[in-house]
């Protein structure tokens, strides 16, 4: 196979002043291909043509073929992609090489008391990430001040950004999870920051008519046609020119033939741990160009079961505005991944209306000291509801179940020893399914009847029937069945066991010993209730607005996301399992009228894109008419609207939120 130093004569006494940009400062050949680049000193091997697929790595990185690391083709819509930082060019100390750092076990914090390997990312990573978001943030606002009337879509990367980091600081992920969070942020700062140094710097200089230096610290882009090629390499762009050799000029100037550059220090290998592979899911299946580009930009965390041919999530770095074309490009269907949450695909709807493990009345809270105390515009709005059969969208399209264990569940069992297997089995796998529910939820939630048969699971160590069921099954077979259900392959390679009955577990900070939960204390009780009523709600209302605000989340998910996220206090968006737990009313409930505005405010917002929204709230609440009264009735109102509309696309009644236990 003939190589560029067979087929080119170097001539090193040029000037790299004299080349145009068609000449070769080196020049390579791959197949039958010449490529040639008139401002780099060595040509990168070009993976484009053949049909690739695009799916995390060991690192959380997509290999050869992720523009974040290795030079890719050429894309009238991600033009910026050309301005992506190089990683060699900004080695540690230097404030970019975050955007390159990949996590270890070591970085993972382990949670107290609990039977997962789930975690934080480590305070140091996330300092080194945060400064990232800090500093494209103030590039930001320099691009905006340069372009008044662009950058709203960039902005939401940045919010997505802003969501990315705070999840990895606050939220319980395993290693697994934590490195693709890791990555979606990296890829999320560089598309950013590439695209402000695309628009800023180098746009402007391919219409100058000057040639400017080369920026060696850019990642450059393959070319395919002359014209392009001229205006990167004016403006200073690295870039590679792809023709066959019937293209070649006789007398194109070559100072220097070369051998590929290939990428072997990019990972490859699939993510495993231990002896066990764990590949990450296939999420398009193509050749190189535009829509390798469009998916290598998805928020790979929690949005893979996205159909791969949806519209295009990203903006055009020369528009406002993106094509409405579709991907060719899917994955192949004889992968074997683990099948994605769809809370509104005809799978996951339930046959039958009713739902095995319902028999009290789900209206009203029963009569037990172990329930925190009723809010009176949510009871109310449970009690005034119509519960005609007839209202209720049939099939059902959004998935039923329950994202949490009910809280009268919880506290269900009259027995001691059965109130402390509930309560232990919940503490110690709250994290860990906190954490799936937020970002990576199972294809459809549990029934209650599922709720039931895990938290009454006991111990591998403790007396149990041996007898088998009607299905065959022991009960420690049972057991597995329903924490594989549950837990998929986050589930331990022991007995399957959650909490030792010797052992404690974990609640906001408060390790509590397994053994006291035989006759747990009424406050400790309401308090774990009063979560789950306050987690139910958060990701029930998000569901539902999903669904019934589709086009809005469709436009713009970041900004929709951010509303709903700023319906509740704090920075970890819906997430709450490690902060303080309150001691007073706060977010919509705050006692103040200042201080629950905001919030009031933005679940009015949200409730507004509902079908049906009662007039009442179609106006905007401002600190100058949001009075005592008007507080008052915008959330008896709310509240109303909320509980009958989720009925009547549900067909149960909600999980809604509680006031707080009382602390004396």
């Amino acid at each position: 196979m003939p190589t560029a130093l067979t087929l080119f004569k170097a001539n090193t006494t040029l000037s790299d002043n004299w080349l145009q940009s068609f000449d070769a400062r080196a020049v390579a050949v791959q197949g039958n291909l010449v490529i040639t680049t008139p401002n780099m000193h060595f040509v990168p091997e070009f993976h484009h043509f053949d049909t690739e697929i695009l799916q995390a790595r060991a690192d959380g990185r997509f290999g050869v073929i992720d523009c974040f690391q290795w030079p890719q083709a050429y894309d009238d819509t991600f033009c910026h992609a050309a301005c992506i930082p190089r990683k060699e060019a900004f080695p540690s100390p230097h404030p970019l090489h975050w955007a390159w750092f990949t996590p270890t076990q070591n970085d993972l914090r382990s949670i107290p008391g609990n039977s997962f390997p789930v975690g934080t990312l480590a305070s140091d990573k996330v300092d080194g990430l945060q400064s990232l978001f800090k500093l494209v943030e103030q590039r930001l606002r320099e691009y905006r001040q340069a372009q008044p009337d662009r950058g709203q879509v960039i902005y939401g990367r940045l919010l997505s950004l802003r969501h990315a980091i705070a999840r990895l600081k606050s939220h319980p992920l395993t290693f697994r999870d934590l490195l693709i969070f890791v990555t979606d942020a990296q890829r999320l700062f560089l598309d950013i920051y590439s695209y402000i140094d695309w628009v800023l710097i180098a746009q402007p200089l391919t219409t100058s008519g000057f040639r400017h230096a080369v920026r060696g610290d850019w990642m450059g882009a393959f070319v395919q046609s002359s014209d392009v090629c001229e205006k990167l390499f004016c403006a200073g762009v690295p870039v590679w020119y792809v023709r066959t050799s019937a293209y070649i000029p006789p007398n194109m100037k070559v100072v220097e033939p070369v051998l590929l550059t290939r990428p072997d220090h990019i990972i490859l290998g699939m993510y495993a741990e231990g002896s066990k592979v764990r590949p990450f899911e296939v999420i398009y299946r193509g050749p190189g160009g535009h829509h390798r580009h469009v998916h290598v930009r998805r928020l790979y965390a929690g949005t893979t079961h996205l159909d791969p041919k949806a519209d295009d999530p990203q903006p055009s770095s020369s528009s406002n505005s993106g094509p409405k074309g579709s991907s060719h490009g899917k994955a192949p269907s004889r992968q074997k991944s683990k099948a994605k949450h769809q809370p509104y695909s005809i799978e996951a709807r339930p046959a039958r209306p009713a739902q095995s493990g319902e028999s009290r009345d789900k209206w009203q809270d029963p009569d037990t000291p172990y329930l925190p105390p009723p809010n009176l515009h949510w009871e109310a709005a449970m009690k005034i509801a119509i519960k005609d059969q007839s209202r209720i969208h049939m099939p059902y399209v959004i998935d039923r179940g329950y994202r949490f264990p009910e809280p009268a569940l919880l506290i269900g069992p009259k027995l001691p020893e059965c109130l402390q297997t509930y309560l232990a089995n919940w503490l110690a796998s709250r994290a860990l399914w906190v954490g799936r529910v937020d970002h990576d939820p199972p294809r459809t939630y549990p029934t209650p009847q599922l709720w039931h048969d895990f938290l009454g699971s006991v111990p591998s160590a403790q007396p149990q029937s041996h007898k088998a069921d009607r299905k065959g099954l022991t009960a420690t077979e049972k057991r597995k069945q329903v924490m594989r259900e549950l837990f998929g392959d986050d589930l331990l390679e022991s007995q399957g066991d959650v909490f030792s009955p010797d052992g404690v577990v974990e609640f906001r900070g408060e390790e509590i010993s397994v053994g006291s939960l035989t006759n747990p204390s009424a406050l400790l009780a309401q308090k774990v209730t009063w979560e789950l009523f306050e987690l139910g709600f958060r990701y029930e209302l998000r569901d539902l607005d999903r669904h019934l605000a589709q086009r809005e989340w469709k436009d713009d998910p970041a900004g929709r996301e951010q509303l709903l996220h700023g319906v509740f206090p704090g920075d970890a968006g819906l997430v709450m399992w490690s902060e303080p737990f309150p001691l007073e009313h706060y977010g919509l409930w705050d006692n103040t009228l200042k201080g629950c505005l905001p919030y009031v405010e933005n679940f009015r917002r949200l409730l507004c894109n509902w079908d049906g929204v009662p007039p009442l709230l179609m106006t905007p609440l401002t600190s100058d008419n949001f009075t005592d009264t008007k507080s008052w009735e915008v959330k008896r109102v709310a509240t109303a609207f909320y509980v009958q509309t989720f009925f009547d696309h549900f067909g149960r009644p909600p999980i809604i939120p509680h006031s707080l236990p009382m602390q004396s």
